[in-house]
């Protein structure tokens, strides 16, 4: 019954099952034909909507999306076994922000605030003031050893790679970019403990309190606007004013839940082991006032599960095993939430005999030669032969009853979703996605030959990575560019753009780039839209 209700959960997304799939047993078609797009529809709507925000872990959204989660637990009759008899298995967490009232810059007497850091220190640091107004596309600073020691308040429509490396190489005492308004002083949220780098002191002012800056320490007024120009100067002005930026952290300890529910099982022996079936419910939420949805990664994965389960309480027969259905939280910051579960197991885990892991499966993969319309019916299998073969072999024949044309070729993304926590811990997996997006090696490289605006920004993107990944981005997208490195190739003889720690890091630089150029045309768009990857390029 597992089996059948997971794969019909995968093909919900579709019209129906696909040519050559054998009916369901008599004995689970209920559950099976529960599964509906309808449903599939509605419960994405929610988790991908207006209410949810993104479902950033630790924000609003999360919460009102695990709650609606455990309503429907509620409904379809699993056992609430988190904390206090809930469906909530809270993981700790800390958040913090920089206190509105009592961070600041100081002048003498003189207190200026709406300073907003993103910090979970206290601090001070002290330095004379100065200003940066830079305009147009990535100018740069003909003096930027001058920034040394300074309180730098930085005024630009966008700060440009050259001028951030300057910002950050020059080694100021802080850097105060001016925005219009800090109304807003966003949670950040983490797993704990303290930031001492210069970080502590990047962070923003209004526009309002700039001037105001500029005006008491007899500045050029001019320094200070967040209006654009075509030409690409960067100014800089010091000054002798002493001041000190003080910044006061707000930190808070925070639950942050799990979601879990228990379908007990029908057998009295085998109704002691446990299936687990899992999807990360977070995405990356709000942003610097940006709404992340997260629609495929991962509201597709968590929609899914809840068809399953949903499929699993109606079937009049239970599985004689019991079934754990899990949303995770945290998965974007590193596999926290699955990896607090296992580590604080609800049920011994050496009484759960596979965990199977549902992430991005809401769309069909493109790629260089394929069209989304080729792959209908193909979904990836990872992770199912390396710790128990007996389950692969299963997942196999009960995929009889769907159709679903499996491919093997992304196990790169093996350690990348919830279900690597369980197999650290030697518990069979099995983890199924859709795919990946049309990457291709040499992507866009005529607009990267023939426009500089497009050439600045991959190239901006190639610097910021360097510390990232391990090799150059540009040496990824166009191998045969890099003269005197690599071939482009990854460890399997595979180009290393579709290994998947290059894959999204290389489809982000593209849209950036195209976003980019499309600015530098005069194309400004009143609104705009992203899927995954892209709603950061958005």
């Amino acid at each position: 019954m597992l089996s059948v209700a997971l794969f019909a959960g995968l093909a919900a997304w579709a019209p129906a099952q696909f040519a050559g799939a054998v009916p369901p047993a008599e004995r689970v078609k209920t559950g099976f034909e529960s599964i509906s797009l309808a449903d599939a529809k509605e419960y994405l709507g929610y988790l991908a909507g207006p209410e949810c925000q993104g479902r950033g872990t630790g924000q609003d959204g999360y919460q009102k999306a695990a709650e609606y989660i455990a309503k429907h637990l509620k409904e379809w009759g699993f056992k609430a076994i988190g904390d206090n008899g809930t469906y909530f298995q809270n993981v700790p967490f800390q958040r913090s922000r920089s206190n509105p009232e009592e961070t600041l810059l100081q002048v003498g007497d003189k207190q200026f605030k709406s300073l907003r850091f993103a910090s979970s220190a206290d601090g001070e640091v002290e330095g004379n003031v100065a200003f940066v107004r830079a305009t147009g596309t990535d100018p740069s600073l003909d003096n930027p050893s001058a920034l040394e020691g300074k309180i730098v308040v930085v005024s630009a429509a966008q700060v440009g790679r050259r001028l951030r490396q300057q910002l950050f190489t020059a080694r100021p005492a802080a850097v105060l970019t001016v925005v219009k308004s800090t109304a807003d002083s966003q949670w950040s949220v983490s797993r704990g403990g303290t930031r001492t780098s210069r970080a502590s002191f990047r962070g923003e002012i209004s526009l309002e309190v700039a001037k105001e800056l500029a005006k008491f320490v007899r500045v050029d007024p001019k320094l200070v606007s967040l209006d654009d120009l075509p030409d690409a100067t960067a100014r800089l002005e010091t000054t002798e004013t002493s001041a000190k930026v003080v910044v006061k952290v707000q930190t808070e300890e925070l639950g942050v839940p799990n979601v879990v529910g228990l379908l007990e099982g029908s057998d009295p022996v085998l109704k002691n082991e446990v299936v687990g079936i899992g999807a990360h419910l977070d995405h990356l939420g709000v942003q610097n006032g940006t709404v992340y949805w997260g629609a495929d990664d991962d509201g597709s994965g968590s929609a899914a599960v809840m068809l399953v389960a949903k499929a699993l309480a109606t079937n009049p027969v239970r599985p004689k095993r019991s079934i754990l259905v899990m949303w995770f939280c945290g998965e974007e910051m590193g596999l926290i939430g699955s990896k607090h579960y296992v580590d604080n197991p609800i049920i011994p885990n050496e009484k759960m005999v596979c965990e199977l892991q549902l992430d991005m499966v809401g769309r069909n993969e493109e790629k260089q030669g394929e069209a989304a319309s080729d792959n209908l019916n193909t979904i990836h299998l990872v992770g199912s032969k390396r710790i128990s073969n007996e389950l692969h072999e299963m997942i196999l024949e009960q995929n009889k009853h769907v159709g679903f044309e499996f491919e093997y070729d992304e196990e790169g993304v093996y350690t990348r979703s919830d279900h690597y926590s369980f197999a650290a811990k030697g518990i069979p997996i099995a983890f199924l996605f859709t795919g990946q997006g049309a990457q291709h090696v040499d992507m866009a490289r005529q607009l990267f030959e023939t426009e500089p605006t497009f050439r600045r920004a991959i190239e901006r993107c190639d610097a910021g990575l360097r510390s990232e990944i391990d090799r150059p981005l540009l040496e990824v997208l166009y191998p045969e560019r890099a003269r005197g490195t690599s071939d482009g190739a990854a460890g399997d003889g595979r180009p290393a753009i579709d290994d998947t720690t290059y894959t999204q890091p290389a489809l982000f630089a593209i849209a950036y780039g195209l976003v980019a150029l499309w600015r530098a045309c005069g194309i400004v768009p009143d609104a705009v839209l992203g899927h995954s990857l892209g709603e950061l390029a958005a």
